[in-house]
């Protein structure tokens, strides 16, 4: 490396001289992600846990604190205590209730992908069947995984369609 004072910059460090360099940058935000429908498997969990979570999390809250409003206090501190303990409560039930299912919806898709070879709208609905099955697998009857599976087939396959179609 050349001294500072006699170059009057700094030069590029010999560690750096031979790497590759990118051609261009991306001129549209639709080149930064890959062809078609789709993210790659750890940015789909990711970005859906993550999504889901803080979804279920505001709206269980709020439902909380709405019930909380309802149920009220004799002065305005226990009426605030009131709605802190029941958005506290249903909140982040809700928020982790929602992860976990889309945590299991996003890797029974990418598994039914991978076996089948193609990425269409019987993958996702397969796929929440599954998770919604798999959440309640461990209920003394049936009637709870059957009524999670066929509700969140439901819900997912509505929004893949939803979002192969571009509406969301």
């Amino acid at each position: 490396m050349s001294d500072y004072l006699s170059t009057g910059g700094i030069s590029r460090p010999d560690i750096l001289v031979n790497t590759p360099r990118r051609a261009e940058a991306p001129s549209t935000k639709d080149e930064l992600f890959l062809e078609g429908y789709g993210r790659q498997f750890g940015e789909k969990m990711t970005y859906s846990v993550g999504l889901t979570y803080g979804l279920g999390l505001l709206s269980g809250g709020f439902y909380g604190a709405m019930l909380g409003v309802r149920q009220g206090g004799a002065t305005s501190k226990l009426f605030l205590n009131s709605v802190l303990n029941s958005s506290t409560r249903y909140g982040p039930a809700l928020g982790n209730q929602s992860a976990i299912i889309t945590m299991f919806y996003v890797s029974f898709h990418g598994l039914i992908s991978w076996v089948r070879g193609e990425d269409d709208v019987g993958n996702a609905a397969a796929a929440g069947l599954l998770a919604g099955g798999f959440y309640k697998c461990a209920a003394r009857s049936w009637q709870p995984p059957a009524k999670y599976a066929v509700v969140s087939a439901g819900v997912f396959s509505g929004l893949d369609t939803l979002v192969r179609t571009g509406y969301l």
